[in-house]
C-alpha cells in the first residue's frame, strides 16, 4: 500500500508538470485578423476619399509614425494630421486598395500593401494632378484589442521630374 501511495505521490505531479509544459493549443486567429485589418483600411480609405481629416487621423496609434515622400517622418499626432491636411480637401480625390495582407503569427503585428491613387483639381479650371502609387502600412493590435496603424508609407509610380540644367 506505501508503494502504490507513493508511485501516486510521483506519477500524479509528474503528469501535472508534463501537461504544464507542452506546448497550448491557441487558435491560429491570423485569417481573422487579417480580415479585420482589410475592413479597417477599406474604412480608411472611405473616411479619407471623403475629406475627413480628423476620421482619416484616427486610425493610426499614438506613437504611429507617417513616412511620406519627399518630406521628413511625421512622428507624432500633429506632424501627421499637418500632412493629411495638404492632402485632404475639396478639390481632391484619394482612394487606395489592399492588395495583400499578413498578420504575424503571434497576433500581435500584420502588414498590408496596396495601390493608390490621387487627384487634385486645379480651382482655377487648369487639368487636374493625377497620381499613383503603392503603399505599405504596418498596424498593431492595442491593448484594448483593436487594430492602429503604426508605421505608413507611399511612393508615386511617376517619375521623377528632371532635375534642372545647371548654368554654364
Amino acid at each position: 500500500m506505501k508503494m502504490r501511495t507513493a508511485l501516486l505521490l510521483v506519477v500524479i505531479p509528474s503528469a501535472f508538470v508534463a501537461i504544464s509544459c507542452a506546448p497550448s493549443a491557441t487558435s491560429d486567429s491570423r485569417a481573422i485578423d487579417a480580415s479585420a485589418i482589410q475592413a479597417l483600411d477599406e474604412q480608411w480609405s472611405a473616411t479619407a476619399a471623403r475629406n475627413d481629416l480628423e476620421g482619416t487621423v484616427a486610425f493610426y496609434a499614438d506613437d504611429a509614425v507617417l513616412l511620406p515622400p519627399n518630406a521628413p517622418i511625421a512622428t507624432d499626432r500633429k506632424s501627421i494630421r499637418e500632412s493629411w491636411a495638404g492632402l485632404l480637401g475639396p478639390n481632391t480625390a484619394v482612394s487606395w486598395k489592399v492588395s495583400k495582407v499578413e498578420v504575424a503569427k503571434s497576433g500581435e503585428l500584420g502588414y498590408l500593401y496596396g495601390t493608390y491613387s490621387l487627384s487634385i483639381q486645379d480651382p482655377k479650371g487648369g487639368p487636374p494632378v493625377r497620381d499613383t502609387g503603392k503603399l505599405v502600412e504596418i498596424w498593431k493590435k492595442q491593448v484594448d484589442g483593436k487594430w492602429k496603424c503604426i508605421v505608413d508609407t507611399y511612393n508615386s509610380d511617376l517619375s521623377a521630374a528632371p532635375a534642372p540644367e545647371a548654368k554654364k
